[in-house]
C-alpha cells in the first residue's frame, strides 16, 4: 500500500494505492494519526486506486468514523472502484461513511448528496 497526503483547506486527502488489508494496517493507521495530529477536520480517502480491502480494513474504517466523530471531524471516501464500492455496500459501511464520485464533491461536503 502506498499512501500520499496533501492538505486542501481544513481537509487532508490521503491517496491510497494498492490493497487495504491487515498486512498494511500500520501504514494506514500511521497516516490517519498524522492527519489527526495535524488538526484535520475532514479526512478524505481517495480510493480510486484501491483494488481490494479485507474485513480488517472494513473494521478500521468503521472505527475511524467513530473516533473522528467525537472530535467533530468527518471521513469521506472518493471514487472507490466498483469491487471496493460493492464490499463497502455489502458491509453497510456506506451508511457510516460518506462516499463521493469526485474529490471536488467530497471537498464540498454536506452541500451535495452522498452516493451509495
Amino acid at each position: 500500500m502506498q499512501i500520499t497526503e496533501r492538505r486542501v483547506g481544513q481537509a487532508i486527502i490521503l491517496n491510497l494505492v494498492g490493497e487495504l488489508t491487515y498486512a498494511n494496517r500500520s501504514a494506514f493507521k500511521g497516516a490517519v494519526e498524522r492527519s489527526k495530529q495535524a488538526g484535520c477536520r475532514h479526512l478524505i480517502l481517495s480510493m480510486e486506486r484501491v483494488r481490494f480491502l479485507d474485513s480488517s480494513a472494513l473494521g478500521r474504517l468503521a472505527l475511524l468514523v467513530q473516533n473522528l466523530k467525537g472530535s467533530q471531524a468527518t471521513v469521506r471516501l472518493v471514487n472507490p472502484q466498483s469491487y471496493v464500492r460493492e464490499i463497502i455496500t455489502l458491509a453497510n459501511l456506506h451508511r457510516l461513511l460518506q462516499v463521493y464520485n469526485t474529490e471536488q464533491d467530497a471537498l464540498a461536503g454536506e452541500r451535495l448528496p452522498t452516493v451509495g
